[in-house]
């Protein structure tokens, strides 16, 4: 059950048409980034962190594709300890926590295809720029495009989760 997704400032445009919008304008944008250097290095995958958010549009994406994965490769995934070292604090003992749908094992993104737009700006966006200096050229319009992107509503994957698990209730509950 898909739940709107408010503009916050904005109630004269639904939430549904906002989205698709900015999905267009996103994808248009991402057919000019400078991909070719992206050739397998993992550099942003490394920044792929838990507590982000993403639209509702991005989780039910996220859920839809992970319903066409193999189960066990589901739970193997989700079922991975995302622990790991703060990079040169080691020895302090500081640790993150990788992102739910990061492979450790595989060292890639189990949702690349359905990845969200935070993910797809790595690299190609100033304020979050390619990890090992391959990429020389930020398209025009990215920092628009995430200016854009944070009006919209956005929940981490937990409260998203939380959300749905409330309303399955409430459906359940209704006569």
């Amino acid at each position: 059950m898909a739940l709107p997704l408010p503009v916050a400032g904005n109630s004269s445009v639904s939430a549904r048409d906002a989205w698709t919008s900015f999905r267009e304008r996103r994808d248009a944008l991402v057919a000019r980034m400078e991909m070719s250097v992206c050739d397998g290095c993992d550099g942003c995958g490394h920044r792929c962190i838990d507590g982000f958010k993403v639209t509702r549009e991005e989780y039910d994406a996220a859920q839809a594709y992970l319903a066409t994965q193999p189960p066990g490769e589901v739970a193997r995934v989700l079922g991975q300890n995302k622990t790991a070292s703060w990079p040169g604090a080691e020895e302090t003992g500081a640790t993150f926590i990788y992102c739910r749908y990061r492979d450790t094992e595989n060292n890639n993104c189990f949702i690349y295809p359905a990845r969200p737009t935070v993910s797809r700006l790595f690299g190609h966006i100033p304020w979050l720029p390619c990890p090992i200096e391959a990429v020389t050229r930020i398209p025009d319009g990215s920092q628009e495009l995430w200016r854009e992107y944070v009006r919209l509503e956005r929940r981490t994957w937990a409260e998203w989760d939380a959300a749905a698990a409330a309303a399955a209730v409430r459906e359940a509950e209704s006569p």
